[in-house]
């Protein structure tokens, strides 16, 4: 019988519950206190604008807190970083 040189397509492929636990096992994220508080808000259905109201800060400076979630996930919005915070118990809602 023929033996191949190379590794067989079985030995090379990566067990599926390997993988599952991987992709099981969001990245931690750690959020400042100021990351929640805002998270918080926006749960509570506020605008940027009522948010900066609300902790005496800028719009802009909200805003700056959103960029950094957002990154921090990996996510294009913050509606997904909220879900995202919710899953990982890193907030609860109001």
């Amino acid at each position: 019988m023929h033996q191949s040189a190379t590794p067989s397509v079985r030995s090379s492929i990566t067990p599926l519950t390997q993988l599952d636990q991987e992709v099981a096992q969001p990245k931690k994220v750690k959020l400042t206190p100021r990351e929640k508080e805002v998270l918080m808000w926006i749960a509570a259905g506020k605008s940027s604008w009522e948010i900066a109201q609300i902790i005496s800060c800028t719009e802009s400076g909200v805003n700056y807190h959103f960029c950094n979630i957002r990154r921090k996930f990996d996510v294009s919005s913050r509606w997904v970083a909220l879900v995202k915070a919710l899953e990982q118990g890193l907030i609860r809602m109001p």
